[in-house]
């Protein structure tokens, strides 16, 4: 899957542009945001491949702090102003979208990326490297290593820049990113819930419907956490309630 960050100050736009590479299956969205300042700092620290940004956000100016970055994701604008396109080619930007976005056009720009980061293919993935998931993690405790099978996860938390494996034997404290969980888990077996949150299926208990479309699962701990529209789609893909 190739990492993808949106950050648009309009959520009906982030909306949009989820649902429409949602429809290509190859996005996993790893990070959201609303402003300039959230999006270098997600940038920084969640390390997306591709990086959709509105031109005009409040906060820092992506023109200004894009450039100080040693590594950039690629870049696409998206703003309803086509007179920013030239300043946009100016730092490198894979391309250029006019909002609304359109799906036909956004087909160009998906093959655009695929050839970015898959030059020696036909634009696919490279399929004849097998993936290996782990079937245990570490975590240090006061200079100790604690080792876990990953079967005894339940539910793997993510806040303030920190991580909180939680298990039957008690919670731990990582600071690795939920995104090296996501690589490190098969996807078969755990499910990322949202941006913060990554959960065992083996240890899901119930469903709960909300409204349509909006739903929340509880775990067998007890523990609940809500559904976003789209993530209750793709869950329903996986075990079909």
């Amino acid at each position: 899957m190739i990492t993808v960050l949106i950050a648009d100050d309009e959520s009906h736009a982030r909306e949009r542009l989820t649902e429409l590479l949602d429809r290509f299956g190859c996005f996993s969205i790893v990070a959201e945001c609303c402003d300039g300042n959230e999006a270098l700092t997600q940038i920084i620290s969640s390390k997306p491949q591709v990086a959709f940004l509105d031109i005009n956000m409040p906060g820092v100016s992506v023109f200004e702090s894009l450039p100080s970055l040693s590594a950039q994701p690629i870049i696409i604008f998206q703003t309803a102003y086509s007179e920013y396109a030239a300043q946009a080619f100016d730092i490198d930007a894979l391309d250029y979208l006019v909002k609304p976005v359109r799906y036909e056009r956004l087909e160009k720009t998906v093959a655009k990326i695929k050839k970015y980061i898959y030059p020696a293919t036909t634009a696919s993935p490279p399929s004849s490297v097998p993936v290996h998931y782990s079937e245990h993690l570490s975590v240090t405790i006061n200079s100790q290593t604690k080792v876990i099978d990953v079967n005894e996860i339940i539910r793997i938390m993510f806040d303030k820049g920190y991580s909180t494996l939680v298990t039957a034997d008690g919670t731990f404290t990582s600071d690795k990113y939920l995104n090296y969980y996501e690589e490190k888990l098969s996807p078969e077996r755990f499910f990322r819930t949202s941006r913060t949150d990554i959960i065992n299926l083996d240890h899901l208990s119930m469903i709960h419907r909300i409204c349509e479309g909006v739903y929340s699962v509880e775990l067998k701990n007890g523990m609940q956490i809500d559904l976003s529209r789209r993530k209750a789609q793709q869950l329903k893909k996986k075990i079909n309630f």
